[in-house]
């Protein structure tokens, strides 16, 4: 014992650090009171701010995010406007076969679940400009709501009428039409698709820009909404002009027998306006077998109407 006990007082005077296990050194009260201060402000600060979070600042975050959020209605998909309202911009980007396939949509019932006011749709073929638009702007001045207005006119002309005009903003997307091609048909199909875009029209008009109406609106108008009957020339002609056009690889779909011609010019209600644009049976027959000296705006949409009437 007194050994060990030299051996490590003499490691002492030798300089070297003796540590005793058991030992500790004591926790400063300084650092301990301050500690303490410290700890008890960080909870009086938490307190204060929940109490002031709780009965002021929460409803203010909601009442910011509640009023910032707008629904987006226009995006609804059962909503029945979105079906009535007419395309408040006639331009579109639409291809002839979407413009097309959209267009063949149309109610198989008579009634309509809304106040449905019918309109006249008068669309116009035309090469540019509109030297009797003053006319036309005379003749529906005052009939706001019964009427619709539609323009295809060569696809490098921009038509330019002020606001207050019947023509302003209607034209639509239109391609180049080349007389007794297939293209004209499909001008024709373009006016008679777009117009169907607007659920409240009913009766559909082609004019060019030469035509001239002969009475006044509201004689046309009564007139139209009494008849049960659409207007399309459409004879059967012997001739040279007529059955010598005909094309016997048109057949079986189109025989001799049901050849017809017309005029290009027609009114036509909603439902034959509609048979129309989703016809896709005749219409490849025609576009290659009826080609000049078989003018195609004089046969297409007679003998199909035929047909229409023939079997139904």
């Amino acid at each position: 014992m007194q050994n060990r006990i030299v051996q490590l007082e003499e490691g002492k005077e030798n300089g070297i650090p003796i540590v005793r296990s058991g030992q500790y050194k004591g926790f400063p009260s300084k650092l301990l009171l301050l500690l303490g201060f410290f700890l008890a402000f960080s909870v009086t600060v938490f307190i204060i701010s929940v109490s002031t979070i709780k009965f002021s600042g929460i409803q203010s975050v909601v009442t910011t995010v509640t009023s910032s959020f707008v629904p987006c209605r226009e995006e609804e998909p059962n909503s029945l406007s979105k079906w009535i309202q007419p395309p408040a911009v006639l331009m579109h980007n639409m291809s002839d076969e979407e413009l097309l396939w959209r267009a063949s949509f149309w109610p198989r019932r008579k009634e309509y679940p809304f106040e449905r006011v019918p309109k006249i749709a008068f669309m116009f073929l035309t090469k540019g400009p509109l030297p009797l638009a003053m006319l036309w702007e005379r003749f529906l001045k005052g009939h706001k709501g019964l009427y619709s207005v539609y323009l295809h006119p060569h696809p490098s002309f921009t038509a330019k009428f002020p606001a207050s005009s019947v023509f302003h903003r209607r034209q639509i997307p239109s391609q180049v039409a080349e007389w007794g091609r297939m293209s004209m048909c499909d001008a024709e199909k373009r006016l008679l698709a777009n117009a169907l875009l607007d659920i409240s029209n009913e009766w559909f008009v082609l004019v060019s820009e030469s035509c001239i109406p002969l009475f006044n609106f509201t004689t046309i108008y009564s007139y139209l909404s009494r008849s049960k009957h659409s207007f399309m020339g459409a004879f059967d002609d012997p001739g040279p002009f007529g059955r010598g056009r005909y094309n016997g690889n048109m057949e079986p779909e189109v025989p001799l027998s049901k050849w017809r011609k017309g005029s290009q010019w027609f009114e036509v209600n909603r439902d034959l306006a509609a048979t129309i644009v989703k016809d896709t049976l005749y219409y490849p027959k025609f576009k290659e077998f009826c080609r000049p000296a078989c003018y195609v705006d004089e046969h297409y949409f007679p003998t199909m109407f035929f047909f229409f009437f023939f079997f139904f």
